[in-house]
């Protein structure tokens, strides 16, 4: 029986879900080989699953230079479970007591309605995921979907059973992270103008024209804007859409808890929790998004200012061949560790206000124990008590769910940058506390951060 060790070689990834088989020696003439031997060595070296059995076949066939990595077995990466989401849905209006649709609820001017009792959204649960197998055949881990606490959103109901959220009005939707929110709305036909004056609205706001410079609108909701938004402010609860664009004149300031989709940004100052999506251009702005910034519909180009994302920056040219400065930061910006240090001490102030509570209801509780129910002015400041308790324990749970995203953000994580067509040189990449100054073209360039580099890959 020949020695295989002195011909053959195995090799196995540091993951252990690649094994390779490599030649170092030809067998002579007079050595006969057959596959159940090669099978047999192969699994004395633990090599058990996911095996290539028509690979083995080729080794005795081939005549493949020595040293050459041939790949024997492939384990099968695990499978992450999928994070629990909000699926929101809206009845269609022919036949609203019957059938309900998914919808994109993004679509500028179909802005969902509902009525008082209707459905509005369900939480669809976390997957545990599957687990994986290397080549030695051992388990590797997955990891489970995150779950989050439904929550009850402005003037909706949550029914604990259905997992389900419902509206109680007639209004419009606008929807958050973790639950939605049902607003009366406020519509303008027309621009913005000394008649209409400056909105503040609790809801949702609909202006059909232009909010030229100076003028000012905070919704508690949506802001919707047919036409362009000039250096004027807009602040929004929900998300923002302006259907031509935003020529903000280095004056203008536009912030959303959720997202905003455009056409263009020229000169503008953006900040929003969400998504930043962009048709055409994005031109020496300042642009901070909690999630994505996506500019390649259109023309797709992002020139000059600082654009800052959690996750991903995509457009189909950054800078330009004047080699105008463009920066670009993934990861978390200053803003966020501001917000993040706000929420712990707040969340501090909730923990030490809890432990005061509930040593004052105990009080009362041993107080009833010993003199029987309570009456009057000790009565009052019981149910006072209690419910300061149950109020102070809920704010204490959403502070610490939004800790718990806060602190994720501050992970560098997976985050990238991706050109579709042209990346010029001026434009400076940040990640975190890293820094690389682009000092050439590159042509359909993915841009990351990998063992501690920033790395440029091409598509």
């Amino acid at each position: 029986m020949i020695d295989l060790e002195k011909f053959y070689e195995i090799k196995v990834s540091n993951d252990k879900m690649e094994a390779f088989i490599i030649r170092h020696s030809k067998l002579t003439d007079d050595d006969s080989l057959s596959k159940e031997e090669i099978e047999q060595f192969i699994k004395e070296h633990g090599i058990i699953y996911g095996l290539d059995h028509d690979v083995v076949t080729k080794i005795l066939l081939e005549d493949r230079e020595l040293g050459t990595n041939i790949l024997l077995a492939v384990g099968k990466p695990p499978e992450n479970g999928k994070d629990a989401y909000l699926e929101p849905i809206v009845f269609q209006e022919q036949n609203r007591d019957l059938n309900a649709v998914q919808i994109n609820l993004k679509n500028f001017f179909d802005i969902p309605t509902v009525r008082i009792d209707d459905k509005i959204g369900t939480k669809i649960a976390a997957t545990p995921g599957f687990v994986g197998f290397n080549v030695f055949g051992e388990e590797v881990a997955t990891k489970p979907g995150k779950d989050f606490k439904l929550r009850k959103g402005e003037n909706t109901r949550i029914n604990e059973k259905e997992q389900a959220i419902y509206s109680l009005i007639d209004g419009q939707i606008t929807i958050d992270k973790h639950t939605i929110h049902v607003f009366p709305t406020y519509e303008v036909q027309g621009d913005l103008s000394l008649k209409t004056g400056n909105i503040d609205f609790v809801g949702n706001v609909i202006i059909n024209g232009n909010v030229p410079t100076g003028f000012e609108i905070e919704a508690g909701g949506d802001i919707r804007v047919s036409g362009t938004v000039e250096a004027a402010r807009l602040k929004a609860g929900g998300s923002i859409y302006i259907g031509a664009g935003v020529v903000g004149q280095n004056k203008g300031h536009i912030e959303a808890s959720g997202d905003l989709q455009t056409t263009f940004i020229n000169e503008g100052y953006v900040e929003v929790g969400g998504h930043i999506a962009v048709t055409q251009a994005i031109l020496h702005s300042t642009c901070m998004s909690g999630g994505q910034v996506i500019c390649k519909r259109g023309k797709g180009l992002i020139v000059g200012g600082a654009i800052s994302a959690v996750t991903s920056i995509e457009a189909n040219e950054i800078g330009n061949d004047m080699h105008t400065k463009t920066s670009l930061f993934i990861g978390v910006h200053e803003k966020i560790l501001i917000q993040q240090k706000q929420i712990e001490e707040d969340l501090q102030k909730a923990q030490d206000d809890f432990m005061n509570l509930a040593k004052l209801l105990k009080l009362y509780i041993e107080k009833e124990k010993e003199s029987g129910p309570l009456v009057g002015r000790d009565k009052f400041s019981k149910l006072r008590v209690q419910h300061s308790f149950q109020q102070t324990k809920q704010t204490i749970d959403e502070l610490t769910e939004n800790l718990g995203d806060f602190k994720e953000q501050a992970e560098l994580g997976d985050g990238f940058i991706r050109v579709e067509r042209m990346l010029f040189p001026n434009v400076n990449v940040h990640f975190g506390k890293y820094r690389r100054n682009i000092q050439k073209i590159y042509r359909q360039p993915r841009i990351s951060f990998i063992d501690g580099e920033i790395n440029i890959s091409i598509l």
